[in-house]
């Protein structure tokens, strides 16, 4: 080209790229670091992860102006309306159950029953493994402080059931597991279905997985032990193998080759227990996570993942995740979302009305994986923005809420109304006053996720009770 041609520079073109990547990466992970983690190999821990995405809870210093100077409402504990006929176990505080045969005063199943049978059966020495709580959700949960605070006092009250359920590896920086501690080697890929996707839909039963070809993680406890390893992975063609060693001895060992992809599990024991677990790889396999339990007490997994909404279940194949779902064989099922979908729906627009059909199109796989188990539905907290010095409640809040309650009942689930339980609209700004939320009105303080925990707590051991006549 003539020299008197070249009107133009190598700079815009770079320019036009970077923002074009910029825009994608926000879209896949909200960080230049989903790029990053596709081309370096990770060393990492819990504390400090090789892929750390920018997006997730917030817990800085709130600001000096409030909007109400009053402090959150003392939670009581839950008891049935005085007016409650005879039989009718509807409603126990703010937690909503549903009859799924008969009506609410000649009742032969409730929708919580599968939970509360498990209970009595652990209570008892008769369930032969742990009561399962396997809780899904998006960043509120993903934390752990809520699941994590139920997971003590679960563990408190039936015994120590081992960590449950874990990731391979955390889906997102701010995906933790209070009852752990996790460092890992080698080159892995990290899917999630609301943070980098894959494919073929397959992410196993908490909504991530890992590939790798020759990596290794350890976890360790970080109370008590474990007396039982089960990996779950993905069966391929020409996949590699996984073995778990238990203090320093094998436990387990999975050829995950296999003539087309499929859902597999591989089960290893210890019986004096132990502390310490290391997952080595050789060759390409794909992990979806590991199982610690111990044969009576209580689990609750973790399964929140950063920036989930109700959309992000599209994701993956529900096939595939009912057949996890039903292998986990969680007593009960819990999903808390919606607090990503506060920032964008409004009242009355399409995607409003629309809400509660796609609400039960994610629990549909829940319900038929788990036919006999327990499900709830925990609804998003009351949220708010600041606007001239005050902190209004969002105004979608009340429809978000509904339209998941009635997912929920449609779909033979129970629903806990967070919203209503804390106190419904304006409870953001007095939760805000009394410290127990963040100033993004959308993350729970460590002294409010405890307050919540408490009284999902109180409220499932209440409705036990009930259900077993003490």
């Amino acid at each position: 080209m003539p020299g008197g041609d070249r009107n133009w520079t190598i700079t815009p073109t770079l320019l036009w790229f970077a923002g074009i990547l910029g825009v994608g990466l926000c879209v896949l992970d909200g960080s230049v670091q989903a790029v990053a983690d596709r081309f370096t190999t990770p060393r990492g821990t819990d504390d400090e992860p090789a892929a750390a995405p920018s997006s997730g809870p917030m817990f800085a210093k709130k600001p000096t102006v409030v909007a109400d100077k009053g402090v959150a409402p003392a939670y009581e504990k839950p008891a049935p309306p005085p007016d409650a006929p005879k039989g009718d176990r509807t409603h126990m505080g703010a937690l909503e159950d549903i009859c799924l045969d008969g009506t609410p005063t000649a009742c032969k199943r409730w929708g919580m029953d599968g939970f509360y049978k498990s209970v009595v059966a652990n209570k008892a020495g008769k369930l032969g493994r742990p009561v399962r709580i396997s809780w899904f959700g998006d960043s509120v949960i993903a934390t752990d402080h809520i699941p994590g605070r139920l997971r003590a006092k679960m563990q408190a009250e039936l015994g120590n059931g081992g960590p449950g359920f874990i990731f391979m590896l955390p889906p997102h920086k701010f995906c933790g597991h209070e009852a752990i501690v996790r460092s890992w080697n080698g080159g892995w890929n990290t899917y999630g279905i609301s943070t980098f996707q894959i494919p073929d839909g397959l992410y196993g039963v908490g909504g991530s997985s890992v590939d790798t070809y020759g990596g290794n993680v350890s976890i360790k406890l970080v109370a008590g032990t474990a007396s039982r390893a089960e990996l779950y992975y993905l069966a391929q063609p020409k996949g590699g193998r996984a073995t778990v060693k238990a203090d320093g001895a094998e436990i387990l060992r999975a050829e995950t080759a296999g003539d087309a992809k499929a859902a597999a599990w591989a089960v290893g024991t210890v019986p004096a227990g132990a502390k310490k677990f290391d997952i080595n790889v050789e060759g390409a396999v794909r992990l979806f996570g590991i199982d610690l339990e111990n044969a009576a007490g209580a689990v609750v997994d973790n399964l929140g993942i950063v920036s989930v909404n109700v959309g992000s279940f599209t994701n993956t194949n529900v096939t595939h995740w009912a057949e996890e779902l039903g292998h986990r064989n969680a007593d009960l099922v819990m999903i808390m979302i919606g607090a990503n979908e506060a920032q964008w729906l409004n009242p009355g627009d399409g995607d409003t009305k629309t809400y509660q059909a796609r609400y039960e199109k994610v629990l549909a796989p829940m319900k038929k994986g788990r036919p006999d188990g327990a499900c709830l539905v925990v609804s998003p907290t009351d949220q708010a923005y600041a606007g001239d010095g005050h902190y209004p409640s969002r105004p979608v809040m009340p429809y978000l809420v509904e339209a998941q309650r009635k997912a929920a009942l449609a779909t033979g689930c129970a629903f806990f109304s967070t919203y209503n339980w804390m106190g419904g609209k304006g409870s953001a700004a007095k939760w805000f006053a009394g410290g127990l939320v963040g100033t993004d009105f959308q993350h729970l303080t460590p002294s409010g996720a405890n307050k919540l925990a408490d009284a999902v707590y109180e409220t499932l051991m209440a409705g036990y009770r009930r259900y077993a006549g003490t």
